[in-house]
């Protein structure tokens, strides 16, 4: 994965979040996708540790995008152990202070029984903003109110990382509120340098009706020269069909890009389990080992080389949060995204993939019939 192995790789707003920042300031870290918001913490949080201040949690969202950060750690010489997910992050907090818990299957359920269980403990003056010096907290977007509140309550600076763009959950944080807690200390990246123009393009136009989302395309420093990007759809009779498909593109794509991952996409978990329990993911030997089989939610955070995104006709299933969720999808790869679907996708994912193809002739009327 991209980890920068110089300092000569950061640009003056990733290096500002990362050594210019006051030790004791608690800032917000705005970019888009593909900006470094991930790498400035884990190289903040190695800032930190020079400072004689090594108290510190990473928080990540989700499972797989801990397991990325704790990747990162290794490249940057830093503890794997402070890396965990909020859930983890809370439920450990939870054993230390005696509290019951008994887990819930709904994964909102159990987010609102934990945060309410911390909550009361701090209300209760049981624990206190010394529980850690600095939380350092990526994909605050997708946080609650009561659990970003909470972040504040149990930590003396925090520093948030977030882009409103890939919120990919229903329930999230109230407009504002971020700023309000690190008192408007902002720092804003300007840039992106993970997606090619061509993903670029097709994720502002799936974005395209949001006015306060400024473009990616706009602000993308891929090498477009030295490696041009790609999008591609594939119009498949069913989601076997879809699989084997992947299969198939996958086979040039692990010969021209060997040390290099690559993501295969899904809506649904039971498609995941779908995929890797087909014969040829086992025939893929080590080289699958390249291949991360995720869902839209789980990919978060990610990047790959390339990107296989199936079952695109789910998208207009996934609720308030589609949109996003496929944004999210196609700024995971880096050079191309290929998308997979049976029957119809949404009109504007099929508007956004139509934008890249030259202008069509006027049908001919008998066509229609």
């Amino acid at each position: 994965m991209s980890f920068w192995i110089s300092s000569k790789e950061l640009d003056d707003e990733q290096r500002e979040a990362v050594e210019n920042m006051p030790a004791e300031s608690s800032f917000v870290i705005y970019g888009p996708a593909g900006s470094g918001k991930t790498n400035i913490l884990l190289l903040r949080a190695k800032w930190l540790s020079y400072k004689g201040m090594p108290d510190y949690k990473i928080i990540a969202f989700t499972a797989s995008l801990c397991e990325f950060m704790r990747g990162g750690c290794e490249q940057y010489q830093i503890n794997p152990d402070t890396v965990s997910t909020q859930m983890s992050f809370f439920r450990r907090i939870l054993d230390e202070y005696n509290v019951d818990h008994t887990p819930q299957e709904d994964f909102e359920a159990e987010r609102q029984l934990v945060s309410g269980k911390i909550l009361s403990l701090v209300e209760s003056g049981s624990i206190s903003r010394n529980y850690c010096q600095t939380l350092l907290v990526d994909e605050c977007q997708d946080y609650s109110d009561t659990e970003l509140l909470l972040f504040t309550k149990l930590c003396k600076t925090i520093v948030l990382a977030t882009d409103n763009r890939q919120s990919i959950y229903k329930d999230t944080h109230s407009a504002g509120l971020p700023e309000s807690l690190v008192n408007g200390n902002v720092v804003e990246l300007k840039y992106h340098y993970r997606s090619g123009l061509q993903l670029c393009s097709v994720a502002d136009e799936v974005l395209s009706d949001r006015a306060r989302y400024a473009a990616v395309k706009d602000r993308c420093r891929y090498p477009e020269k030295d490696r041009p990007s790609s999008v591609s759809a594939s119009k498949l009779d069913t989601i076997e069909d879809q699989i084997e498909a992947i299969f198939v593109n996958l086979e040039s794509q692990i010969e021209l890009y060997p040390k290099e991952r690559i993501g295969v996409l899904f809506p649904r978990r039971e498609l995941v389990a779908k995929f890797k329990n087909h014969p040829s993911f086992t025939s893929l030997g080590s080289a699958s080992q390249r291949i991360s089989v995720l869902t839209f939610h789980s990919a978060k955070g990610w990047e790959f080389r390339a990107v296989h995104i199936a079952g695109c006709e789910s998208a207009s299933r996934m609720g308030s949060a589609q949109k996003r969720l496929v944004y999210t999808a196609l700024l995971r790869g880096q050079t191309s995204a290929h998308l997979y679907y049976s029957g119809h996708i949404p009109p504007y994912l099929e508007k956004a993939l139509e934008s890249q193809a030259p202008p069509k002739d006027n049908p001919k009327f008998e066509s229609l019939f």
